[in-house]
């Protein structure tokens, strides 16, 4: 029985290791793409908010697109 729960332990921390490890991927993806509108140079307000909507809906579609995949499974 010990061995049982010893390597449940085991693998709640490789699990939870490359959770945190994916979701340090996925930040790092969406800070890279923030950076980018960040530092471009806009004529005007309006441009900027265009860029961020854009980003924004990108991001939905791929919220949109992982749920899926979820409910799918």
């Amino acid at each position: 029985m010990e061995m049982t729960e010893k390597i449940a332990r085991e693998l709640k921390k490789k699990f939870e290791a490359e959770k945190s490890r994916h979701e340090a991927e996925v930040l790092e993806h969406w800070r890279g793409e923030i950076e980018i509108l960040y530092r471009k140079k806009y004529e005007s307000l309006a441009a900027l908010q265009v860029e961020m909507k854009q980003l924004t809906e990108r991001m939905n579609n791929r919220i949109m697109m992982l749920k899926r995949q979820i409910s799918d499974s």
